[in-house]
């Protein structure tokens, strides 16, 4: 099992994640919008005054996790597995229906860890290409068009070899008759671990390649006492949730201390508005490129 990451290894690791770091009151934090700063591993817990940010690096503000619901005044949804529900995870606490599709997908592939990224790297891209693909209708501004995958094959390349020779990171796949056809990625730093990547090929849905992963990786981390809570993205689509929930993820509402309130609400609508019209502009450049296609072929 890999080792955890400390804060400071997942900084140095990970550069590409962040906007500006600077290190102030023994944390690491982020300039994550200008003059607005968190922990750089964002699942951090502070008491409030125990730490902040440099001042000049957070002229309006900043917030951070807290270890206790009456410590914040504010709240961030995550699915979370913790407690009871992730030191007892187990067959025996699925539903039937949930047992069954586990099982099938246990027969169907070969669920294990990816030791050797090269020999399945090209598999891993065509999971990429069919999963963004069957995301493309509920897509949010965060969602990779499946053309990065075939017109910047190279850099995802790059960016994959790269994941994979850093620490704290577990890869995991399941392979169906030799081709694999699913991967999960995990990131644990300190006492938290966070599901990174889930991709799964359209074309083999049928044989729960996902909930056999679930099932081995969960049931790995129930047993690792080092493993205290997993978080597991934001609450998204009715369907996906209730996937997570039937394996003991909870939407659970994250208590968080925000220094100035009225700017972190002006900061969360900025933040939509350019989501939104991060969302137009890929429309219009995906529907340009598939009329210069059309012309093409004409």
């Amino acid at each position: 099992m890999s080792r955890a990451l400390t804060e400071r290894e997942y900084v140095e690791q990970n550069p590409q994640l962040f906007r500006r770091l600077h290190f102030h009151d023994g944390v690491w934090w982020d300039q994550v919008y200008p003059g607005y700063a968190r922990p750089a591993f964002k699942f951090r817990t502070l008491v409030p005054g125990a730490a902040r940010p440099a001042r000049a690096q957070a002229l309006f503000g900043y917030s951070h996790f807290v270890p206790e619901t009456g410590m914040g005044n504010a709240a961030v949804s995550y699915m979370v597995l913790e407690g009871d529900d992730l030191r007892d995870f187990g067959m025996p606490r699925l539903d039937s229906k949930k047992r069954n599709q586990v099982r099938k997908g246990q027969k169907c592939c070969e669920v294990r860890t990816i030791s050797d990224l090269e020999g399945c790297l090209e598999d891993a891209r065509e999971v990429c290409v069919s999963h963004s693909l069957r995301g493309a209708s509920s897509r949010k501004a965060y969602h990779v068009s499946h053309t990065f995958f075939i017109d910047q094959a190279d850099t995802w390349r790059a960016q994959m070899r790269r994941d994979f020779a850093g620490g704290g990171r577990q890869w995991f796949g399941a392979w169906h008759a030799g081709r694999l056809i699913a991967y999960l990625v995990t990131l644990q730093v300190e006492s938290v671990l966070l599901v990174e990547k889930m991709k799964l090929h359209s074309d083999y849905l049928s044989l729960c390649p996902s909930d056999a992963l679930y099932f081995h990786v969960l049931s790995q981390f129930a047993q690792d006492p080092s493993c205290l809570r997993i978080f597991n993205s934001s609450p998204q689509r009715p369907g996906l949730d209730r996937f997570k929930e039937q394996f003991l993820f909870k939407a659970t509402p994250v208590p968080l201390y925000v220094s100035n309130p009225v700017s972190y609400r002006f900061a969360l609508r900025a933040l939509a508005l350019r989501n939104k019209w991060v969302e137009i502009r890929r429309s219009r450049r995906e529907r340009g490129a598939d009329a210069d296609r059309g012309e093409a072929e004409s």
